[in-house]
């Protein structure tokens, strides 16, 4: 039996067109594998894990001379052919004021929500390991993050775990910190 060929929803060019419309100001949308999805806010709580990441990356990379460029929640990136605005995204480049940002960030976190849909975190999960992007999937109900690394099997810290990040060397996070 032959499977049918799904076509995208619309081109990468017209979700571009769609997101900046100004009848869709205020909102956030992504746009994986054809299809748009409208991005959620999130609590007070997720939105300070996130916070809190950029923080301690910002420390680091300032004792160290390091470029740091980060963004949070309403930044987004092409990757490939779909648009993704994580939670927060690493990237020793500069960002730009172009939408999207057109080179992706080497290591993106997601602060997981209740009403995340389980299929779209494996379509945006699956696109971040296409690209070789660090994914770090942060689950604050249950105090437990997995680590996904491009051609490695992932790895579940819990609250009192160090975090190593495998794009900034010597960089450890301590998980308990980034709920405080």
């Amino acid at each position: 039996m032959a499977l049918p060929i799904t076509t995208p929803v619309m081109s990468i060019d017209e979700f571009i067109a769609f997101a900046l419309h100004s009848d869709h100001a205020g909102q956030n949308f992504e746009f994986i594998n054809g299809e748009i999805i409208e991005k959620m806010p999130s609590s007070s709580e997720n939105s300070g894990i996130a916070f809190n990441i950029g923080f301690e990356v910002r420390l680091y990379c300032r004792e160290n001379n390091l470029p740091c460029y980060i963004s949070t929640g309403d930044g987004a990136y092409r990757v490939g052919d779909n648009i993704l605005a994580p939670d927060f995204a690493y990237k020793p480049t500069p960002l730009t004021s172009s939408y999207p940002d057109p080179t992706p960030p080497v290591w993106v976190v997601e602060v997981i929500s209740p009403t995340d849909k389980p299929a779209d975190i494996r379509k945006k999960r699956q696109r971040y390991l296409e690209a070789g992007i660090l994914l770090w999937e942060f689950y604050p109900d249950e105090r437990e993050m997995d680590v996904y690394a491009a051609s490695q099997p992932p790895v579940t810290y819990r609250s009192a775990d160090n975090i190593p990040v495998g794009v900034l060397e010597g960089l450890r996070i301590e998980m308990e910190r980034l709920f405080r």
